[in-house]
């Protein structure tokens, strides 16, 4: 019959999300390896680049925030950094924790945001670009935007701002929880322990 829709099984299900992701994967690397060499002819990573940007975009930020942003643990944010530092572009400097930063610190006792020792208190690591830093990125971002648009211009307007929210949502996802159904051991499985 026309017009009825048939159910997907499960493993359709499953095939069409990880045919959805394929996609998505492939479609980034393509999209990374034509800005990896554009930036390559700066000495720059896209790693090295974004943290660039955000710091252009947002001005002195935490190195907390910034990891967050970037998707990377800190100490692989002081990996990508050095080097800028190293160049003249980047600058790190240690902000005293205002007294509000430390109580709210204490409060969720948390260690989500370490803090380093600082004289008689506690600071946090600020990255920011420097004068050298906000110039080279003022120039080289509006050519690294152009780039972009031209790969980003099969998309219309519209399309553009679907994908962005579609990505944000895919990014926001609850997988932690789907991930703990897929990982758990069965009855009969190596590694099971009954109750």
């Amino acid at each position: 019959m026309a017009g009825v829709k048939r159910r997907i099984s499960q493993r359709g299900k499953t095939l069409r999300a990880f045919g959805a992701y394929l996609e998505l994967l492939d479609t980034a690397e393509k999209i990374r390896g034509e800005l990896r060499g554009q930036l390559s002819g700066f000495g720059l990573t896209l790693r090295k680049f974004r943290l660039m940007e955000i710091l252009y975009r947002e001005g002195p930020t935490t190195m907390v925030i910034v990891a967050d942003k970037l998707l990377c643990t800190r100490q692989n944010l002081e990996f990508i950094s050095k080097p800028l530092e190293e160049r003249g572009w980047v600058r790190r400097v240690l902000r005293p924790l205002r007294a509000e930063e430390l109580e709210a610190r204490k409060q969720s006792r948390r260690k989500a945001h370490p803090f380093r020792r600082y004289k008689n208190g506690h600071a946090v690591a600020i990255l920011m670009l420097t004068s050298q830093g906000t110039k080279f990125v003022g120039t080289v971002f509006p050519k690294h935007a152009k780039v972009v648009k031209s790969l980003m211009r099969v998309l219309d307007g519209r399309e553009q701002e679907t994908l962005m929210r579609l990505l944000q949502k895919l990014r926001e996802g609850d997988i932690v929880k789907f991930v703990k159904e897929i990982r758990m051991k069965r009855p009969g499985e190596l590694g099971w322990e009954g109750d």
